[in-house]
């Protein structure tokens, strides 16, 4: 995992990750002008978003969302900003 947020403001994985759902959703993202498709794995509380270059997987286990990251190589050295970006967020609502 290349980042791991603990819940702050909520208790148990799944109010996280519902909450995580309301928030993240293809028009968030495409304030970026990025496109992707978000797939919603409820039975197993993960979020995966694809687009071109890049996979954003949000894993929300008992204690703590877990994120991977994945860029292609001309995507690679805004890594440390999507997860700053990503870790604030998660931050601000979980």
């Amino acid at each position: 995992m290349d980042l791991r947020v603990p819940y702050s403001k909520l208790s148990t994985k799944e109010e996280a990750y519902n909450e995580a759902k309301s928030i993240i959703t293809p028009e968030y993202i495409a304030k970026w002008k990025v496109k992707a498709d978000i797939s919603y794995d409820e039975p197993n509380t993960k979020m995966k978003a694809t687009g071109k270059g890049f996979t954003l997987e949000l894993i929300f286990a008992d204690n703590e969302a877990q994120v991977k990251c994945d860029l292609s190589l001309m995507l690679k050295p805004f890594k440390k900003t999507v997860l700053e970006t990503v870790e604030n967020k998660l931050k601000r609502h979980i």
